[in-house]
Order: structure tokens, then sequence, then C-alpha cells
């Protein structure tokens, strides 16, 4: 209970800036375990338009981001299948490309 009165303030505070907003439009008010998932996929987002510029140190961390983006999505896969949870794979794997 106490974590969704929290997300429901954070999702208020949120909601005044337009970058966020696309963000909460897209769940609901009971899906507090996919806004970390809405959260990444903003970021990765934002980060793959770091490789339509040239000429910045920005794709150098772009890059590094979306490595560890990788990564947690392997880390996830692999405790969906050391628990047998293989029907859960995709509920938060953030496709990057």
């Amino acid at each position: 209970m106490l974590i969704l009165l929290l997300v429901v303030q954070v999702r208020a505070v949120m909601e005044k800036y337009p970058p966020y907003q696309s963000i909460f439009a897209k769940i609901s008010y009971g899906e507090s375990q996919m806004l970390d998932k809405a959260f990444y996929e903003e970021e990765v987002k934002r980060l793959c338009l770091a490789f339509e510029q040239q000429f910045h140190y920005a794709v150098f961390f772009a890059y590094m981001r979306l490595r560890e983006q990788e990564i947690r999505n392997l880390m996830w896969i692999s405790e969906c299948v050391a628990q047998n949870q293989k029907s859960r794979i995709h509920d938060s794997v953030v496709f990057i490309f």
C-alpha cells in the first residue's frame, strides 16, 4: 500500500514535466513494477539518438550505457531461465535497436 502511495505521489510530481508525461501516460496506476521498464525504454530511446549526430563524446557514453542495458537484459533472461519462468522473459527485456 505504501509503495502504491509513493508511486502516485511521484506520478503527480513528474507529470508536470513534458518529457515524463509520455512515460506516465504509457502505464496505468496499478503498474508500479513497469515504471522502471518505462524509464529504461525512454533512456534507450534517448541514447540511440546520440548516434544521430557527429563529432561529440556522447556517442561513447551512449554506447557504454546501451551495453549496460544489454547486460541487464541478459541477467533478466538468465534469471528467468534459472527459475523456470520462461513465460516472463519478455516482461522486462528492453529492446535496444
